[in-house]
């Protein structure tokens, strides 16, 4: 399953039952990125991690040739607890900072161990088939299926450095 904020932002895709693993791309094909991010930095080896601040965090794709930005992965909107558990936070300005000790190729890998379609009963729906998250608001069931993702890891390829992994459920 594809994240449907990232459909146009993901090549080289492998899917299995329970995870996708993908590559960042920019609109315009490129796929050596810079990773922006709101967030703290924990150091593991010698690429630092990219974890929560005081609120959750947010990392952002950049293509440096044309400047386009994109999100790809947003810990207020993305993965089950956010969706579910998590008690809402309005979405507030979070500045983000570049990640400058790598850029390049990055990997992405989305972890699915909840059944959605199974446990279907267990949430609350309207009649367009919107299922109601936390925050009050609704979203198409496919579409929050897609985003929530028990786990996200992110690396740059060079190396296979880590640069993010939550656990998200």
């Amino acid at each position: 399953m594809i994240p449907f904020y990232l459909k146009n932002h993901l090549t080289d895709i492998k899917e299995k039952k329970d995870k996708t693993k993908g590559v960042l791309i920019s609109s315009a094909g490129n796929t050596e990125l810079e990773i922006y991010y709101y967030g703290g930095l924990v150091s593991v080896g010698r690429a630092p991690y990219i974890c929560d601040g005081e609120l959750p965090c947010l990392i952002v794709a950049k293509d440096h040739l044309t400047q386009e930005k994109f999100v790809v992965f947003d810990g207020l909107k993305h993965g089950y607890n956010a969706m579910f558990c998590n008690e809402s936070v309005a979405d507030c300005k979070r500045d983000l900072e570049l990640y400058d000790y790598r850029k390049g190729k990055i990997a992405v890998t989305f972890g699915y161990g909840i059944d959605y379609d199974e446990e279907k009963e267990e949430y609350e729906f309207n009649d367009k088939n919107e299922i109601k998250l936390i925050d009050g608001t609704y979203l198409d069931f496919e579409k929050a299926k897609s985003i929530g993702f028990d786990w996200i890891t992110i690396k740059f390829l060079k190396k296979n450095r880590k640069i993010a992994d939550f656990e998200l459920a």
